[in-house]
């Protein structure tokens, strides 16, 4: 087996047993930590009422590797059928976000870094960083004011499949990704302005401009590559910031997602649904974490995964 395989098992094998520990600390918080009768109830109408604890956790492992999550107690549907509905909202506001927060992150960051110093520099991280210092629920609540103001009847709250109509998916999802976009462009757009700054004193790169090699070339190879690698790292810190301001998002705008349907879940002490989406939501990150290693050891051959 190659090195890679190794790595990807033993990584496949950790999320594995972060799910099963996620599983253990939520199920012991509502039946054993936390006292609810809501919960106890829940639990004993599912899981076997009467029986010990530990047999209803045994039980409820069991019907999770079976793909059971259980019963909904306020939509009266199985928790797979509301992840099922409420997951591509989530993977459209997540990829999009992530996608727009990148793609201006890092060019604000390239921009300012390339000229550092001038008034593009000061204008680019000043307006980046304010996006970072606005509260996410008030961006999302002045977006949406904003554009229900100027009557765009196109940008409009709520879901819709891309299947059913791309022209109003997009027009759905645009503000949403701005305001979840919005919560780490700063901090991108700061983090590749001193990787660039930072690459640009090295000795090879002025060796390469000794040379004669074109401006566009060293940009390309020598610049922004780096830049790049360096910045990985902090994808996988900034998704769990993403993550939680999805919620928001989510719920500002009507979505109904992941986000949406913890938090109606949590308001109604719906016990089944809370542990499937927190599940969701590990299992995101880990996977998100998974491809953003993988991404940098491609990108970067002094890193080793094995």
């Amino acid at each position: 087996m190659t090195g890679f395989a190794l790595f990807l098992l033993r990584r496949l094998l950790g999320i594995v047993v972060l799910v099963w520990v996620t599983t253990l600390v939520a199920f012991g918080l509502f039946r054993v930590g936390v006292p609810s009768q809501i919960a106890d109830v829940q639990i004993d109408a599912q899981l076997g009422p009467g029986e010990p604890a530990t047999w209803q956790y045994f039980h409820y492992l069991l019907r999770l590797l079976h793909g059971d999550l259980g019963q909904s107690l306020t939509v009266g549907l199985s928790v797979d059928t509301v992840l099922a509905r409420a997951v591509p909202p989530t993977l459209s506001l997540m990829i999009g976000g992530v996608v727009l927060w990148l793609i201006i992150g890092i060019l604000a960051g390239l921009a300012s870094g390339l000229r550092a110093g001038s008034w593009i520099d000061r204008l680019l991280i000043g307006a980046t960083l304010t996006t970072v210092i606005i509260p996410t629920f008030v961006l999302a609540l002045l977006l949406l004011s904003v554009f229900s103001y100027t009557g765009c009847l196109w940008l409009q709250p709520g879901y819709v499949p891309f299947t059913q109509n791309p022209g109003a998916w997009l027009g759905r999802m645009i503000l949403p990704w701005i305001a979840i976009a919005a919560t780490q462009v700063g901090v991108t757009a700061k983090l590749t302005r001193n990787c660039v700054l930072e690459t640009l004193g090295e000795d090879y790169i002025r060796t390469a401009h000794a040379k004669g090699l074109p401006k566009r070339r060293v940009f390309w190879l020598h610049i922004l590559r780096p830049s790049i690698v360096a910045l990985l790292p902090s994808v996988s810190v900034g998704l769990g910031t993403l993550l939680s301001g999805a919620a928001i998002v989510d719920q500002t705008f009507a979505l109904g997602g992941v986000g949406q349907a913890l938090l109606t879940a949590v308001k109604y002490n719906d016990l089944m649904v809370i542990m499937g989406t927190v599940l969701a939501t590990v299992i995101l990150i880990s996977v998100v974490n998974l491809i953003a290693d993988v991404a940098q050891a491609l990108l970067d051959p002094r890193i080793n995964l094995t």
